[in-house]
């Protein structure tokens, strides 16, 4: 680098000149982008020159200060200019160059903060980039000023273009990617193009000049102005579009994509409906004059019989013409409510049809089917209306039923020429929209076959393409396998039993010689030929056609141009791992398998049966080869798990584990010091903090000071305890440090009159983990120290992207009563008692909120909803202040005792509170406003809310209605409470920055803003105008990650999740967290453990945590040390330059997007550092329901990781030696192909064991032995035991506790993990063999029972029919004459996990958990649910059209009926057995659980429920005899409505439960949490559902808890359709439904 001569002086001046000038907005640039990128080039600057030491004070060293800008400088722009030399392109800066001014350099980089914020939603695609930031430079040499326009011109044909050739929903499919985009433009031959066209769109040959180019329909579609396009193809916004929009889009359509013939059809079907459409005009001119007719005869008159004595063929004819116009009046009503339905559907298919091109097919079909029907009955009705008019007609004085009649008739016509209109718009709208995507799908393939840089090839029958796939960006596990076969075949045959020492040589040549090449056992060279000939066909192969399968367009490797990372001490270690790992494989497979086979196969071959022996070979090998593959995995696991558990004792990573061992901490002395002649002797943890922890720049010689400094620290960390309600004023007084004689001027200045009572451990449990941690992290010594200063640290941001989660649970979420008997708030108060005892104690003051309070509890704790609202009665609760805000608390001590989103942001804003104890600890005369600016400038927390914008639009639209006291809807309450609770998050927390995008004016405006713009009415203090919605670019998550990064103004970025939560105590070692960059220059990412905060929520819970917890601890301090270790989302930190310069913080389009930052750290030579000195909390899933949700998802991430061309490019990095490539595979995508291995593994130990049985019974007579029951099964078993996790647990628990807690939880964790097995293998699966998609797990409470129809969804396709299967092989096999134990072991165990574990992991499946009156209620729902499951799923209820056609082919038609219902019948009986043993077992367990609990009910009295809580839950004995499941296990319980007639809800609940009745009606749900998990195969669900059964007290049907009407009415917006007037029913007119039959049997 050049020298310059400039100080600190003139580097602010610079950057003050610019702030003042107008030097970005003259060139267009967006002011807020402007000032925005302004403030985090000046945030990063300062921030790293303070890190630097260079502006730490006035007297800046010159030299300093130019070294650290000329760093700052490079590490900015390395990556350009790596860029530039990857692509020769010219032009642009040269790093070299001397002729540059401070000024120029300055705006140079401004320039680049700009381009980047300009480029929005492509900052994660460097290429594009540095592209855009090349040609900007070249602009801005020469004086251009129009540099922001060209950006965003281009920006938006770009925005276009990735638009239509990207489709998130082909993520695994061969469509144009993100990644394509990027390696184009980093490649000179693109480049090149772009240089000389300066236009995307000219590069791609996209324009108006070539539309008789390859690309035409495209090119008119990106050739559109940006928001017609969003109009007329982005699916995110095709819900704003309207039915005239559609209509333009149609008629462009016709004129733009229809070649002649299907334009001659279009043209022919739209002269039809103009036709027809003439013709209903004339019918409904015709109803309107029989209406005027008909009103005026406004008498209505009815004949009886004693007014026609004497005729009485009178009277008949008036009953039957009355009969008939009856009938057609119901009939006309019944077909004009599926009419209306029937265009619902249309406008629905409409909106979504690009979405979901499948189901939109089958919604168009299905709206034909009804609108013929519709039109059917119309003319049914239309006939019987004429023959009434007949009737009437004849008869004197009934000439108003006439003229109704006719008015009807007309009516009735001018409907069905409506219908007649509407099917043939409905055709042509379909020809016209489908012929559209199709042209343009096609284009698009075309599109991406020419330009794709790497084909992501998946999919084939049975996902062979996907397998291959991986096979070849696997190859070296290949050539591993192959390598361990020399060795195992050596053991087979024992080729060593023929070397003697004495003639060596002789003996290795006679094992080589010819003469014995037909005799294997004596020669090896057919078996070592044989794997070597095999060696290198798998290498041609590799090497040429699967290397060529994938290969694309030619683009440099991503890996290019960066430096080589050696990274040598990984490598070693990694080495020796393997060679541990295959020595071990070695020995196990010599002595468990090589020994037994080979002595059974030489029994077959020598007793060889032409039938038998070849059975019997194939049955014994088939489990061994299957074994061998899996085996090496779970050895590898296994070795990991041992390496870890050594680095944890090496680093002292648990040097205390007890309460003991820390108070030992606090009492042992520690340095002496000379005062005043007097030896000082500090305590020993008070050296711990001051030596190890704060900075080495920081110098306290005072003893007492540093002691002074240790107590602030720990009375901080005690005082956010006590304000969360965890300790108690009297622990808090207990556990303190009191300092007295304190000032205002100095924050050390005092004298600690008290030390801390530590001689009782804190209540909470949670409480004494923290501190014990705090010190164990203290006690750590190789936490970075230089450089940690919070003046010195390095500015840090945190980035929480949230959805649509919970801000603070509302009180009616708090309080609901489940179908279980328990609410949230009561399994909180069971869980976290003595923290609800210090919420009374310290939040209810005042006599009448300790009186509500304990009436609330006492509601509560007997499962009664709290809190009832009686007719006409206040409520202290809801209308007084004070309730009010009690009410807030509570819903507040909740919150932080979950997973919403509030106690995320509420612990991660304890950290600048810890930095302002630790600035002014490191300067005593700091003030709290210096330090708190300070702070200010170090730390910012930016919380990006993307469903604001759409609450905020409901909340605005439902204001006035909530005003005038009218009830809301569901969407309405939740927009309210967002709204709302936002607002509160501002106020509270004034730092927090919040970040959404808003749709105004058909534009889409980026805001961000923070509480301290308290002087703006607006909520923002950043908009920007966007390309478009973002939505469709990507999924979700790493979309809005992407969209978040243009905010990020600090030098380190920590990732965070909305159900993650921080502490006080782990807050004060962030600044050591920051120095590891400083550290090592080429670590680029920084992970930490976390501590799961839900492990002690329910079994499942646990298992879950245990999982995280050992991965995140012991694993990937393993992959630290071998230099493996990847990027896994939460909780790491990341250089904010490395994201915004080399990789981004995730990839938009993959499921598991976390991970490959994590890919591009390795393949660009950077480092991924892992330390345990600081920690933060995490929620994991607390049910097996929602853990399923969480397995399924990152399963088909990891089959669309293992295509992806990051796994191609890290296989054959330089960066990346033979062995951490193994290490990669087996810690990624072969836990979860071995998973599939384990399953089929099962399959074949299965079956094989049953034809062992069969020929032992059958053929052979004697007795073989159970070889695989005894060593094959049982070491798959042991796998799913993750063995591993008991060596975390002995480091932090020591080896008693930690084998205690590890042996009582191991059969829930047998279960837990066997029963994940079909999930993970079943969905990586379908991920290879259709496409991955995101699949939220919800985040459930775990509280609520799930019905069967919910379990039948989410587990008969992938469980509950393999269940079925082993279990009756395994009777097959017991009845055959097999082993009870073989049942016992093979059979009935896998088969009982996968059939009943979910079933006992329900809540209130055994009344072990509930009152037994409430789980025979439930249970009673389960059995009716499985009732029509049956009959839904043998296919009873489906309805078969009646056979038409000739006699002949009506013969055939019935015979094939009759086989198909034999076979139907057969499967019933199958289907009936199989779900009446499935619930009878869960009956007898369940009612076993029950006696059980009587027995020893005197003994433990509180086990199920207190006497009083019992007394409150009783139902009278008749309906206790009624709904018992001791009579039928088929007995008709309670309907839905029954049960829900329970409840009392207010009028909001009863009105959101009624539109949910209406929805599951309608066969749709837009609660998102609630549906069931798709199975991989596809399959039809059954109809609406009820989740939530709320459970309170028996009330009269008429009272509140019935459920409220609604009306839901259908909209003729957009369909241009005159609606007659509907005559108001006559009373007692009934609705039901009539056919065409009806009406003629009426005649």
């Amino acid at each position: 680098m050049p020298s310059y001569q400039y100080t600190a002086a003139d580097i602010k001046k610079c950057l003050g000149s610019i702030e003042n000038s107008e030097w970005a907005t003259q060139r267009k640039f967006q002011e807020d982008i402007a000032d925005y990128a302004w403030h985090r080039l000046n945030r990063r600057l300062q921030g790293w020159m303070n890190h630097k030491g260079a502006w730490l004070d006035d007297k800046s060293d010159e030299k300093n200060v130019e070294e650290a800008f000329q760093a700052f400088e490079k590490r900015n722009l390395r990556s350009y200019t790596r860029w530039k030399s990857l692509t020769k392109v010219d032009g642009g800066f040269n790093e070299k160059d001397h002729n540059d001014s401070l000024e120029e350099r300055m705006k140079r980089l401004y320039l680049f903060y700009l381009t980047y914020a300009e480029i929005q939603d492509f900052r994660g695609q460097k290429g594009v980039l540095y592209l855009f930031y090349h040609v900007i430079l070249d602009r801005y040499k020469s004086g251009d000023m129009e540099l922001a326009s060209y950006i965003r011109e281009q920006g938006h044909k770009l925005y276009r273009f990735m638009s239509l050739m990207y489709s998130k929903d082909e993520m695994n499919q061969e469509c144009f990617h993100h990644d394509d985009l990027d390696d184009l433009c980093n490649s000179s031959s693109f480049v090149r193009k772009f240089w000389e066209k300066k236009d995307f769109l000219l590069s791609f040959g996209l324009t108006p000049e070539s539309a008789k180019s390859t690309f035409p329909y495209a090119t008119k579609l990106l050739n559109l102005d940006t928001p017609t396009f969003i109009k007329y193809w982005v699916k995110g916004a095709q819900d704003t579009v309207n039915g005239q929009t559609r209509e333009q889009r149609e008629r462009w359509i016709t004129e733009n994509f229809l070649e002649a013939k299907e334009l001659e059809q279009v043209k022919s079907m739209a002269n039809d409906y103009n036709t027809k459409m003439e013709e209903a005009s004339n019918a409904e001119k015709k109803k309107g004059h029989s209406e005027q007719r008909f009103e005026s005869k406004s008498d209505r008159w009815k004949p009886s019989e004693d007014d026609y004595d004497d005729k009485p063929d009178v009277i008949h004819s008036f009953r039957l013409a009355h009969t008939q116009f009856e009938t057609a009046k119901e009939m006309i009503i019944f077909a004009e409510k599926s009419e209306s339905e029937a265009m619902r559907v249309i406008d629905n298919s409409q909106q979504k049809f690009f979405r979901d091109r499948k189901n939109c097919v089958a919604a168009y079909d299905q709206a034909k089917k009804v609108l013929i029907s519709a039109e059917r009955d119309f003319e049914e009705a239309k006939k019987g209306f004429e023959r009434a008019a007949e009737g009437f007609t004849t008869i004197q004085d009934c000439q108003s039923y006439s003229m109704e009649a006719l008015y009807q008739k007309d009516r009735a016509e001018w409907r069905q020429k409506v219908i007649a209109a509407n099917l043939t718009k409905l055709e042509m709208t379909k020809k016209i929209q489908f012929n559209y995507e199709d042209s343009l799908n096609n284009e698009r393939a075309k599109f991406a076959k020419k330009w794709k840089t790497f084909f992501e090839r998946s999919g084939g029958v049975l996902g062979l393409s996907g397998y291959l796939t991986v096979v070849f960006h696997y190859r070296d596990v290949v050539y591993l396998h192959l390598f361990i076969l020399l060795p195992l075949i050596w053991l087979y045959f024992d080729w060593q039993q023929y070397l003697t020492m004495a003639n060596i040589g002789g003996d290795v040549q006679s094992l080589v010689s010819m003469d014995t090449l037909l005799q294997p056992e004596r020669n090896l060279i057919l078996p070592f030929g044989a794997i070597i000939v095999i060696l290198v066909l798998c290498i041609v192969i590799f090497n040429i056609w699967l290397r060529w399968r994938t290969r694309g367009r030619s683009a440099p490797n991503r890996g290019a141009k960066t430096p080589k990372l050696a990274n040598l001490p990984g490598r070693i270690r990694c080495f020796f791992l393997w060679l541990f790992t295959i020595i071990t494989e070695v020995v196990i497979m010599k002595y468990l398998v090589i020994n037994p086979i080979r002595d059974a196969s030489e029994s077959f071959v020598e007793l060889w049966d032409p039938i038998v022996s070849p059975i019997l070979l194939i049955i014994f090998w088939l489990p061994t080869i299957v074994l061998y593959f899996s085996s090496l995995q779970f050895i590898h696991t296994l070795w990991i798990g041992i390496f870890g558990f050594c680095y944890g004792v090496t680093d002292r990573v648990h040097n205390t584990i007890s309460w003991g061992a820390m108070c030992n901490i606090f009492q042992k002395p520690g340095s002496t010091y000379k005062v005043e002649d007097k030896n000082v002797t500090i305590p020993f943890i008070v050296d711990l903090f001051c030596n190890h922890t704060l900075s080495n720049d920081v110098k306290i010689e005072d003893p007492v000071r540093r002691h002074i400094a240790f107590a602030r620290v720990w009375n901080a960390i005690l005082t956010s305890f006590f304000e969360t309600h965890k300790i108690s004023k009297e622990e808090l007084q207990r556990y303190s440090y009191k300092i007295k004689k304190t000032s205002p001027d100095d924050f050390l200045a005092g004298i600690i009159e008290r030390e801390p009572d530590l001689s009782k451990p804190p209540k909470v449990r949670e409480v004494k983990y923290h501190l014990i941690r705090f010190v164990n992290n203290l006690n750590m010594k190789k936490k970075p120290t230089k450089n940690t200063s919070v003046k010195a640290m390095l500015p840090i941001t945190i980035v929480t992207p949230v959805g649509n989660e919970k801000i603070l649970y509302p009180y009616e979420f708090v309080t609901h009563v489940d179908n279980t008997q328990s609410s949230f708030l009561q399994h909180l108060i069971n869980h976290e008692t003595h923290e609800w005892i210090n919420f009374k104690s310290k939040e209810c003051l005042t006599e009448k909120s300790k009186d509500w309070v304990e009436r609330m509890e006492k509601d509560i704790l007997q499962g009664v909803q709290p809190d009832q609202e009686k007719k006409g009665k206040k409520r202290w609760i809801h209308d007084t202040s004070e309730g009010q805000a009690l009410k807030r608390k509570i819903c507040e001590w909740a919150s932080l005792r979950f997973q919403a989103l509030f106690r995320t942001i509420y612990g991660f804003m304890q950290i600048p509170l810890a930095l302002e104890t630790l600035a002014r600890i490191e300067n005593p005369k700091m003030t709290q406003a210096e330090a708190e600016q300070l702070i200010r400038e170090k730390f910012s927390y930016i919380i990006g809310y993307q469903s604001y914008a759409a609450a905020h639009k409901r909340y605005k639209d439902s204001k006035a209605k909530a005003k005038a006291g009218q009830d809301l809807n569901t969407s309405e309450m939740e927009a309210h409470d967002v709204v709302y609770n936002i607002k509160y998050i501002k106020a509270r927390f004034p730092e927090v920055k919040i970040a959404y995008v808003d749709y105004v004016n058909d534009k889409y405006i980026g805001k961000m803003g923070s509480g301290l713009n308290k002087g703006s009415s607006n909520f923002y203090d950043f908009s920007i105008e966007m390309f478009g919605p973002f939505g469709d670019l990507g999924l979700g998550k790493p979309t809005h990650q992407n969209y978040l990064s243009q905010f990020i103004d600090g030098m380190v970025i920590q990732t965070i999740d909305v159900n993650q939560d921080n502490v006080m105590s782990q807050s004060f070692f962030v600044p050591n967290v920051l120095a590891e960059f400083d550290r090592d220059k080429a670590i680029k990412i920084v992970g930490c453990p976390e501590f799961v905060i839900t492990t002690r929520w329910s079994s499942t819970a646990w298992c879950s945590a245990f999982s995280e917890h050992t991965f995140g601890t012991l694993v990937q301090r393993c992959y630290s040390k071998l230099g493996i270790r990847l990027h896994y989302g939460h909780p790491d930190f990341l250089d904010a330059l490395f994201v915004m310069c080399d990789s981004g913080m995730s990839k938009m389009s993959y499921v598991s997007e976390d991970i490959f930052t994590g890919f591009d750290a390795v393949i660009k030579g950077g480092k991924i550092a892992h330390i345990e000195y600081h920690e933060v909390g995490k929620a994991r899933d607390v049910d097996l329901y929602t853990t399923t949700k969480f397995q399924r998802k990152i399963s088909m991430g990891a089959s669309q990781m293992a295509c992806s061309r990051y796994i191609n490019t890290m296989q054959s990095s330089m960066n990346v030696s033979f062995f951490q490539g193994l290490s990669y595979y087996y810690s990624t995508v072969g836990f979860y192909v071995n998973h599939l291995i384990l399953y089929l593994s099962i399959w074949f130990a299965l079956v094989g064991q049953l034809i062992l049985i069969i020929l032992q019974k059958l053929v052979l007579g004697g007795q073989i032995s159970n070889f695989i029951t005894t060593r094959i099964f049982l070491f798959q078993i042991g796998f799913a035991l993750m063995a591993p996790g008991i060596l975390q647990l002995w480091l932090e628990k020591g080896f008693f506790r930690g084998s205690w807690d590890y042996i009582s939880h191991v059969l829930i964790l047998a279960v837990y993990s066997t029963f994940h097995i079909l999930n993970i293998s079943a969905y990586w699966q379908w991920g290879l063999q259709h496409s991955a998609f995101y699949l939220a797990s919800g985040r459930g409470t775990g509280l609520e029972h799930y019905f069967m129809r919910d379990m039948y969804d989410n587990f008969y396709k992938t469980h509950w029919r393999a269940g079925f299967i082993i279990f009756w092989l395994g009777i097959l096999s017991l009845i055959i004459g097999g082993s009870i134990w073989v049942f016992l072991v093979m059979y009935l165990l896998p088969s009982g996990i996968w059939l009943w574990g979910a079933m006992f992991l329900n809540p209130g499946s055994l009344p072990s958990t509930v009152h037994e009156e409430q789980w025979k209620r439930l249970i009673n729902r389960d059995m009716q649910e499985t009732r029509d499951i049956v009959r839904h799923h043998v296919g009873l209820d489906h309805y078969r059209p009646p056979v038409t056609g000739n006699a002949f082919g009506r013969f055939f038609k019935h015979i094939g009926r009759g086989i198909k219902r034999g076979l139907q019948g057969i499967h019933l009986i199958y289907t009936v057995v199989n779900f009446g043993i499935q619930m009878r077992i869960v009956r007898v367990i369940a009612i076993f659980t029950l006696g059980w609990e009587y027995i020893f009910a005197e003994k433990i009295p509180t086990f199920i429920f207190t006497d009083e809580r019992r007394r409150v839950l009783r139902w009278d004995e008749e309906e206790n005899r009624a709904k018992s499941v001791f009579f039928s296990s088929l007995t008709t319980g309670n309907t839905d409505a029954d049960i829900e007639a329970q409840g009392t809800p207010r009028s909001s609940s009863a009105l959101r439960r009624g539109i949910r009745a209406v929805e599951q009606k309608l066969g749709h749900s837009d609660d998102g949490e609630s549906r069931p998990l798709p199975a991989p195969p596809p399959k039809k669900t059954l109809g609406g559902r009820r989740r939530s059964v709320r459970f309170l007290v028996n009330r009269p049907s008429n009272e509140s808890g019935s459920t409220e009407d609604v009306n839901i009415s259908s909209s003729d917006e957009g369909r241009n359709l005159p609606v007659p007037p509907q005559l108001p029913p006559k009373k007692g007119t009934t609705r039901a439904s009539r056919s065409g039959r009806d009406l003629k049997a009426a005649r």
